[in-house]
């Protein structure tokens, strides 16, 4: 086929309520972790990253503290190989039903797991936001938004990343716009620049259900010049055939008839060499609040910038999941209701453990 023209991170082992008297922290749920603690904050450079790799530890820590003062908490499980993933929750707080992902992933990572890729894990980055929607439980999931932005006025925080193929300046911290990078976003992208994680899931919840699933970006140079789509695409379609196997609801992949891994609203992938198309319209706002670079778009085109060199890095694979319907299951008041969504939280969520973290469609790591 023809190619047409074309943070500095605060770390802070945080101290859970269910704390021991030992020092260490047990996650509450099923799995049996202690995570290292401590009182002090240090600024998380690099080298104390990798010491936290190397010694292969269940860690919680804190990115930093949200504009109202809440803990961004994320949380890091060790893998048996050198590759990284991140999967990050809560990104629009009004889609509470991602954020229920995130801590059911949580909770069935054990000790006795083997993992492939270590993996960070953000339950919710915008705590805030999520609060405000849990406030109102009865507006949840409406035209109204309740939760997804910050404050009246504020830019969809999806749309808030760099010029794609430009690293993220955590000293001016603009987004392609040319707008202020809310905080929790900055938190985001400094663990990105020093984590380097080779895949990433972004969670997310889509009112209309008929088009649940998992969906990849097309990677790309820095150029947009397409990499080749057939290794993102099969990750996400084996992903949704986990959901759907184990009886999930997963309609948005068209898993029974012709499989795509293509988000309806975004452009068709093209074939490797070819100039990709993205999407920079997002949702419809006034004074374009709702358009702009989103993480889909930054994270998988890889980044060459002259201005600051020790930044460059590949195109990250980057997914896309989106949970049928914002609720969390005790939010619906029907019994059977809750049942259908607790039991999709599962899916999801193992899905993720089962898949993503483990042995498909491995990236290559270059070496210099």
């Amino acid at each position: 086929m023809r190619c047409k023209s074309s943070i500095l991170l605060f770390i802070a082992f945080s101290l859970l309520s269910s704390a021991s008297s030992n020092g260490h922290t047990k996650f509450p749920g099923k799995g049996d972790h202690s995570f290292t603690t401590s009182n002090e904050k240090a600024n998380l450079y690099s080298e104390e990253l990798n010491k936290v790799l190397t010694e292969r530890k269940a860690t919680n820590f804190v990115l930093g503290r949200s504009q109202r003062g809440r803990n961004v908490e994320a949380f890091f499980f060790p893998g048996t190989s050198n590759k990284r993933a991140l999967i990050i929750g809560g990104v629009h707080g009004s889609e509470l039903s991602s954020i229920e992902v995130a801590k059911q992933l949580l909770k069935i990572i054990t000790p006795a797991d083997i993992l492939f890729y270590n993996v960070i894990i953000i339950p919710s980055l915008f705590p805030d936001n999520a609060e405000v929607a849990k406030q109102l439980p009865s507006q949840i999931g409406g035209v109204e938004n309740i939760g997804r932005y910050s404050f009246p006025g504020a830019v969809d925080p999806n749309r808030q990343m760099p010029t794609p193929g430009m690293a993220f300046d955590e000293d001016e911290a603009l987004d392609h716009a040319g707008r202020k990078i809310e905080n929790e976003n900055s938190f985001l992208l400094d663990l990105i620049d020093q984590y380097r994680p080779q895949r990433i899931v972004n969670l997310h919840a889509i009112r209309d259900t008929t088009n649940a699933g998992v969906f990849a970006d097309p990677r790309t140079d820095d150029k947009s010049i397409a990499l080749g789509y057939e290794t993102d695409s099969s990750l996400a379609i084996a992903i949704a055939k986990d959901i759907q196997l184990n009886g999930g609801y997963i309609p948005g992949n068209h898993l029974d008839k012709k499989p795509s891994a293509l988000y309806y609203k975004d452009p068709l992938a093209v074939p490797a060499g070819c100039f990709q198309k993205r999407n920079f319209s997002g949702s419809s706002l006034p004074d374009k609040r709702g358009g702009g670079v989103s993480l889909g778009t930054w994270a998988s085109t890889a980044v060459a910038d002259e201005t600051n060199p020790s930044k460059n890095r590949e195109a990250m694979r980057i997914l896309t999941m989106e949970f049928p319907g914002s609720k969390r299951p005790s939010d619906y008041t029907l019994k059977d209701e809750q049942a259908f969504y607790q039991q999709n939280i599962e899916l999801y969520a193992a899905a993720l453990k089962n898949i993503f973290l483990n042995q498909y469609f491995i990236e290559e790591i270059k070496t210099e």
